[in-house]
């Protein structure tokens, strides 16, 4: 493709900064904690603008609030690709949602139970097409590494009968996938953010599977290849307790997470404060764009801060709806600016 100037991005970082001042304040965030119902919570969205325009607030929050959020985050991808010069940057980071697709599809298949009927909306391919691709195995349409993928997932299962194989074939194609896609746009950020998304995708393995007492081989078929720390590397720690590898990571690219990591499972905050420590290093990482006056960097960035926003206001609503309290809803939040 051809090459990405940061001057090519002038307007679309302007209209970007100017979005950036509507992301749900943490005054706003306090508001919904208050708020008597999941029902007064969606009031509010609808009034930030969220959604289609078609949600009926009168109707229980449980029946309206998954809808609101997928049409939100449609949005946000559809606006940023119409602003781009060059939509591929954004279509990057969709095909996420492809394959997560492809894996409610595959295993509905594989169990018998038909249509997964809820999809994430937010893809490059259209739900139902994947679906007619996958099941009429015409899989031309898709990238080579997709493609191969689904099938070695039907392979697989066939031989196997383990669905979770269907996980850890698609999530190593996804990365692959991903970084094919960052090679050729050429943005040493792109190609950075999917290094960091693919490391912190290899630690969650690996801890979940420590604490799950996971064996070697479990791991070796979990794990993803590539990028900044090898694969070798966690499986080398296999049989190694947590505050060996923790010890470990300080000598690797990822050194900055070892001490915070180390300090989470030392104060028993368990997986819930991995996840936080993971989300707010990527955040972190996001926020180098803040002070770049023009280029794709702060655009990726705004998608990052709109999902972050949308997982946290369907942590509250879910949690609302199930009559959590409002300081363990507090704690899960995640800072996203």
């Amino acid at each position: 493709m051809a090459r990405i100037l940061d001057e090519d991005y002038a307007y679309a970082t302007a209209r970007i900064r100017a979005l950036e001042n509507k992301l749900i304040t943490p005054q706003q965030y306090q508001r919904m904690l208050d708020a008597a119902s999941a029902e007064d919570i969606v009031k509010m969205l609808v009034e930030l603008g969220y959604g289609a325009g078609d949600t009926d607030t009168s109707q229980p929050a449980v029946r309206t609030s998954e809808k609101l959020l997928s049409d939100e985050m449609k949005k946000a991808y559809a606006l940023v690709r119409n602003l781009v010069p060059h939509p591929e940057v954004i279509s990057l980071f969709m095909r996420r949602n492809d394959y997560l697709n492809a894996k409610l599809i595959l295993k509905a298949s594989f169990l018998g139970s038909g249509d997964p009927g809820v999809y994430a909306g937010s893809g490059t391919v259209d739900p139902a097409e994947l679906h007619g691709m996958i099941r009429d195995r015409n899989l031309s349409e898709l990238p080579g590494v997709f493609g191969k993928a689904i099938l070695e997932c039907i392979d697989s299962y066939s031989r196997s009968g383990d669905p979770q194989m269907v996980d850890f074939i698609l999530d190593r194609a996804m990365y692959e996938n991903m970084e094919q896609d960052a090679e050729e746009i050429s943005v040493p950020y792109i190609s950075e953010l999917v290094g960091l998304l693919h490391d912190q995708a290899n630690i969650r393995i690996f801890i979940r599977a420590k604490l799950l007492n996971k064996s070697r081989d479990f791991l070796q078929r979990a794990l993803l290849e590539g990028s900044r720390v090898q694969k070798r590397f966690y499986l080398d720690l296999s049989d190694k307790p947590l505050d060996q590898f923790f010890e470990a990571m300080r000598f690797t690219a990822l050194s900055d997470l070892a001490l915070m990591l180390s300090e989470v499972f030392k104060n028993r905050d368990g997986v819930t404060g991995m996840e936080k420590i993971l989300d707010e290093h990527f955040i972190n990482f996001i926020n180098r764009t803040r002070y770049m006056a023009m280029g794709v960097e702060p655009v990726i960035a705004w998608l990052f801060y709109r999902e972050a926003e949308i997982r946290n206001v369907r942590l509250i609503l879910t949690s609302k709806i199930n009559g959590i309290p409002n300081n363990i809803i507090g704690e899960r939040l995640r800072a996203y600016a």
